[in-house]
């Protein structure tokens, strides 16, 4: 009996026809994901851009200072008229005396919007001890109008310049016993400050 042959199954159309189009797919894949390689890359593409320079020129900043000028101490007690001081740290002070110092201050100020406060200030250690509560100091500066907080007036560009600060320090006469006697009273502690406004 001869061997049987046998026939090998005959592919399907179906199948046959669908192996092209997978590996045209393939291809079509490939190129897209290159295209979206090239179009994502950074800097392998560059969009339309352009500058064009202001032609206004340079905003100047503005100014604020403070000098001062020469000063003048007076003493004037509970009797007699006020007295001239070249030095005032000669002076001994006594309960009802008031020390006065009239002092030339030159505010600058230049800014559109700028304002500032003008105050004279006193460190913690102004005067010591018990004395502290008894020994005041009050500024009076004319043509700034009503006081913005102790000591403090507000100043402008118009009415900046040169104006005349007047302060007093000022030993309490109802201090009583003997509190403060013998006590300094530092004058270098009193400081003019001019700083910016913000409200």
């Amino acid at each position: 009996m001869s061997p049987s042959t046998e026939t090998a199954a005959p592919i399907p159309a179906t199948r046959a026809a669908r192996r092209p189009r997978h590996g045209k797919a393939k291809a079509i894949l490939a190129i897209a994901a290159g295209t979206a390689l090239l179009l994502g890359g950074g800097g392998t593409y560059a969009y339309w851009s352009t500058t064009t320079a202001l032609t206004t020129g340079s905003v100047q900043s503005g100014d604020l200072n403070l000098t001062l000028g020469t000063s003048a101490w007076s003493l004037k007690g509970v009797l007699g008229s006020a007295i001239p001081l070249t030095d005032p740290t000669t002076a001994r002070i006594v309960p009802g005396d008031v020390l006065t110092l009239t002092q030339p201050v030159t505010v600058t100020l230049v800014g559109n919007t700028l304002q500032a406060d003008l105050a004279v200030t006193q460190a913690a250690n102004f005067v010591s001890g018990p004395a502290a509560q008894y020994v005041k100091v009050a500024v009076n500066i004319p043509g700034l109008g009503a006081q913005t907080g102790t000591n403090t007036y507000r100043v402008t560009p118009a009415t900046a310049g040169t104006l005349q600060a007047t302060v007093t320090v000022t030993f309490d006469a109802n201090t009583p016993n003997l509190v403060g006697v013998n006590t300094p009273v530092d004058l270098s502690k009193l400081s003019f400050s001019l700083t910016q406004a913000s409200s």
